[in-house]
């Protein structure tokens, strides 16, 4: 009931501000809040402003989502690799229309909230708790809040985007990471790969040139304005071309 009455009040424009932040002020914010979506359940912290989206308008990135499940509807894909994966809403929505789903998220919180949500589904749905990148290692990560985690990145000397904030006040976390490559040593599969990972595309892909080139791949990838030149070339000359556009996710395929 509370939470109807919270969707109504935004729903008007008077509110629209309002209700996101009398939310994230609610004591109920701080506690797990498990929420029926099309058809499946998850479990959403309302401190976080990814999860009350979610929460009021039963729905994340609708057009992105959209052109993916209409790409999955028409052809059989092997594979769904969920590659910065967050609480796991893409693999949530799109496991059912894939024969493997497998879900990468670094951040320890992140991937609890992540393996808890597969399993209240019982959801077929391998989640590992490690980056994709280049080479097997042990890195950070770092993100600027504890309720602002879904944009954690891993930390490198070409990322500047650290520069913006006070170190002293950052938090950072030990994680492993490895290459795709050695994860999925795949062939001849079709592959549809969503990587979202602050700015750690390029490593991602690298780390998953085999996959890449002896499997069929559809990418979306979100790419930050000033590393599209850089990542858009690489991946024409692996040969993928760029399909369609939305906001900073592209999509490219190989076949």
């Amino acid at each position: 009931m509370i939470r109807k009455i919270l969707i109504f009040l935004f729903s008007l424009k008077p509110f629209k501000r309002i209700i996101p932040s009398l939310i994230r002020k609610l004591s109920f914010a701080s506690a797990g809040n498990i929420i029926f979506l099309n058809d499946f359940k998850i479990n959403l912290f309302l401190k976080s402003s990814i999860d009350r989206e979610i929460y009021l308008k039963n729905e994340y990135e609708k057009d992105q989502l959209d052109f993916v499940k209409k790409e999955l509807l028409s052809q059989k894909y092997d594979y769904f690799f969920d590659i910065g994966a967050y609480i796991g809403y893409y693999s949530l929505s799109l496991c059912k229309l894939v024969n493997n789903t497998a879900a990468f998220e670094p951040n320890q919180q992140n991937f609890q909230r992540l393996s808890k949500n597969v399993e209240i589904n019982n959801f077929n749905i391998s989640c590992h708790n490690l980056g994709c990148s280049d080479r097997k290692n042990k890195l950070k990560l770092w993100y600027t809040d504890k309720n602002k985690r879904g944009g954690s990145s891993i930390l490198q000397d070409t990322d500047k985007e650290i520069n913006k904030y006070d170190k002293t006040k950052l938090l950072f976390e030990e994680i492993d990471t490895d290459k795709l490559d050695n994860l999925y040593p795949l062939k001849n599969k079709k592959i549809f790969f969503k990587i979202d990972v602050e700015r750690h595309e390029l490593n991602v892909l690298k780390g998953a040139s085999d996959i890449l080139s002896n499997n069929h791949c559809y990418l979306q990838i979100e790419i930050f304005p000033h590393l599209q030149d850089e990542i858009l070339s690489f991946l024409n000359e692996n040969q993928f071309k760029l399909l369609h556009r939305i906001n900073n996710d592209f999509y490219l395929k190989n076949f």
